[in-house]
């Protein structure tokens, strides 16, 4: 049997895990009991319905998001019972991304659109056919641009 599990493009690099809650006031102090830490302020995304923040500490990088007043955007995965509900990638090229999810059978879910968790960089949403909820964040600098990682806690 062959295997069409999507590989990921050489040079992008896992970015953090979405985790949607009820109330970020709730999800941080657990967290921040097993070692994180806030990675920047808070922010307030109204094209994509969210409040969130970054945290990280000695696992990956975690965002937690709550519905801003209003929205339903995490209510699907909240009222299944799920938290972490989306991995995400930091890209040289979110097109040809997209591009190269479609040939694995991807289906683009939120196109893109510029995100302020990101300084209005580009991000968009993929659904993959084994269920994998997939964000992809376009680098700081584009397509073409030399992708130099940054690593977690170290300012850009």
């Amino acid at each position: 049997m062959a295997d069409d599990t999507p590989t990921l493009p050489a040079g992008n690099t896992f970015h953090h895990i979405g985790y949607a809650c009820t109330t970020i006031a709730r999800e941080r102090p657990v967290l921040e009991a097993m070692g994180y830490r806030l990675e920047q302020a808070a922010f307030s995304d109204p094209v994509q319905g969210v409040h969130g923040c970054f945290m990280v500490g000695a696992g990956p990088r975690i965002e937690l998001l709550e519905n801003l007043p209003g929205s339903d955007t995490l209510t699907p995965w909240l009222s299944a019972g799920i938290k972490m509900y989306h991995l995400a990638y930091e890209v040289h090229d979110i097109h040809a991304t997209l591009k190269w999810a479609r040939g694995r059978r991807g289906i683009v879910k939120v196109p893109p659109v510029a995100a302020v968790a990101f300084g209005g960089r580009l991000i968009a949403f993929v659904f993959f056919r084994n269920g994998l909820w997939t964000e992809f964040i376009e680098a700081e600098h584009g397509p073409g641009a030399q992708f130099v990682e940054t690593p977690v806690g170290a300012s850009p």
